[in-house]
């Protein structure tokens, strides 16, 4: 995965020949191959290809873990491995030494997160897990605590109760969550660290990747620990790039890619391919003959050959008019909620072309940059503290949907911020803005109302704009020689005649940069200056296209 091509697993359609797959794989530029351990692989195919581990299906039913009822975890499907059997960690770990020894470049780890994907109720209850919670709650309680049989409790609750049980619901509910998604971080460490240890002392590089089922907080603190991961991709094309931006952050300069479903039709591939190119992240799915594999291997084409230079996306730096805050912490006692809110926010401030990539941490947010935060029900003390800190020094903040802050067993607290207008409301030496986020369903976010809020805190001043018939996601990244935007048309027009605007600030003396696209077009553009931008129409491009500029 060191190389400069886009990572973009793909595996084999059943009864498919290993050599035809390789020769379609090399024209639509995908790689590298995921395939089941112990699959006969061609000697040239193996070396680059990683050996797909079960890493979240138990060995039988008597090993799997067990849902609150007694039943094998996977709701009648595969059975779902136990997150803290050491049986099945050991298990994991041999296959991915029997992967090294048979000569495959790596493992992807196959759901390692099935079980918590499971829910609440759906797993964790088999003998294994509630030995551990129990060993957990006598550690965070201290040796006066008394056992319980938490099992009995859940039935209990689970059995009085007139609708669906969240945690709040349960005796100790919020620390059997808080155990459950620690579990996952665990587990991927353990298996992770096995095949490392290995390839250690085989001395000869081995990558460790996952494609997990599920997105939520667990998954995200998991995926850090590997050297590249596949993320579940749900959303609409035209509504992905909040999620993509997320994934950067979350992956840093580690590879990530979307796992497509099958039978998504082509041109929403090719949709996600282009707004997944502008963040540095790639496509995953099934690979067959035909199809859009050409046009997807032109969207690689063009991402390997900016990578080549040093400007992709993961390696270089995002330009930040604003900086829109992702926490675990809310994540997970929101029920993921604050994650969808932060993909809303970011699709919506995308659409109107604000560059607001994602932050995880409050101090990650560079001076000067819109602090947003979207959902954020749940914020640690310390979040909350930073936010208010950043506000009352001068800072603006954007606030959409209601922000609170919650104790470490995500007991709620209150909200934190005073209330403000949309128009923003002084509070210290900065500025708070307050934005409704739908207050049920799936958060969305008021398109005027946003406008508004960004009037009075960012100003009329902006860096990137685009108009024309054809809408476009626009990413700015900057690297040590100079200035990258990458342009997604969103939806299936053309882009033609679309007049392209840049902030003076950001492109400095540059009156000409180069414009490439995924169609191949590869020409120099003039850039018309005026008082505070530069502007320039841009050729036709369907998909993706890269302007760069040297500053």
């Amino acid at each position: 995965m060191a190389d400069h091509s886009p990572f973009a697993p793909y595996r084999i359609e059943a009864g498919a020949l290993a050599e035809e797959a390789a020769r379609v794989a090399a024209v639509q530029a995908a790689g590298p191959l995921v395939a089941p351990a112990g699959d006969p692989l061609p000697a040239g195919l193996l070396t680059s290809a990683l050996a797909e581990l079960p890493a979240g299906r138990a060995a039988g039913e008597p090993e799997a873990c067990r849902a609150a009822d007694g039943s094998p975890a996977g709701l009648g499907g595969p059975p779902r491995a136990c997150l803290t059997s050491a049986r099945h960690q050991a298990r994991v770990a041999e296959a991915a030494k029997a992967a090294l020894v048979a000569g495959y470049a790596g493992v992807a780890l196959d759901a390692p997160d099935a079980s918590l994907a499971q829910g609440l109720l759906g797993a964790g209850f088999c003998a294994d897990c509630q030995r551990e919670f129990a060993r957990r709650l006598s550690r965070e309680y201290g040796d006066q605590f008394q056992p319980i049989d938490f099992l009995q409790l859940a039935r209990e609750a689970l059995a009085s109760a007139s609708g669906a049980v969240g945690h709040a619901a349960l005796p100790f509910g919020r620390e059997f969550w808080r155990f459950r998604n620690d579990a996952l971080e665990r587990a991927v460490r353990a298996q992770a660290r096995a095949a490392r240890d290995a390839a250690r002392a085989a001395g000869r590089p081995f990558s460790v990747a996952a494609r997990f089922e599920a997105l939520g907080p667990a998954q995200l603190q998991a995926a850090r620990l590997l050297d590249g991961a596949i993320f579940p991709v749900a959303q609409p094309p035209e509504a992905a790039s909040g999620l993509v931006a997320l994934l950067r952050a979350v992956m840093g300069r580690r590879p990530a890619a979307l796992a497509v479903p099958d039978g998504t039709p082509a041109a929403a591939r090719l949709q996600l391919a282009a707004l997944g190119a502008c963040a540095g992240v790639g496509l995953s799915g099934l690979l067959s003959a035909g199809g859009d594999g050409a046009a997807l291997a032109r969207v690689r084409a063009l991402m390997a050959a900016v990578a080549s230079e040093g400007r992709a996306p993961g390696m270089a730096t995002p330009v930040a008019e604003a900086a829109l805050l992702y926490s675990a912490e809310a994540d997970l006692w929101s029920g993921g909620r604050h994650r969808r809110a932060v993909e809303a926010a970011g699709a919506a401030l995308r659409a109107i072309h604000l560059q607001a990539p994602v932050v995880l941490r409050v101090a990650d947010a560079p001076a000067g940059a819109l602090l947003v935060l979207a959902g954020a029900a749940g914020l640690t003390t310390h979040e909350s503290r930073e936010a208010t800190r950043r506000l009352e020094a001068g800072g603006h903040l954007l606030c959409i949907g209601v922000a609170s802050r919650v104790d470490e067993t995500g007991r709620d607290q209150g909200a934190f911020l005073p209330a403000a207008k949309v128009t923003g409301t002084r509070s210290g030496l900065g500025l708070l803005a307050q934005v409704e986020l739908a207050a049920s369903g799936e958060p969305t976010v008021d398109g005027a109302e946003l406008e508004r809020a960004l009037a009075a805190l960012v100003g009329r001043r902006r860096a990137v704009g685009a108009t024309g018939r054809a809408r476009l996601s626009a990413w700015l990244w900057r690297h040590p020689g100079g200035l990258d935007l990458h342009l997604a048309t969103l939806g299936g027009e053309r882009a033609q005649g679309s007049m392209l605007f840049l902030g003076q600030h950001l492109a400095g003396g540059s009156r000409r940069a180069r414009f490439r696209s995924a169609d191949g077009s590869d020409v120099e553009i003039r850039l018309n200056p005026s008082s505070q931008a530069v502007s320039t129409v841009l050729p036709a491009f369907h998909g993706y296209a890269v302007v760069g500029l040297e500053t």
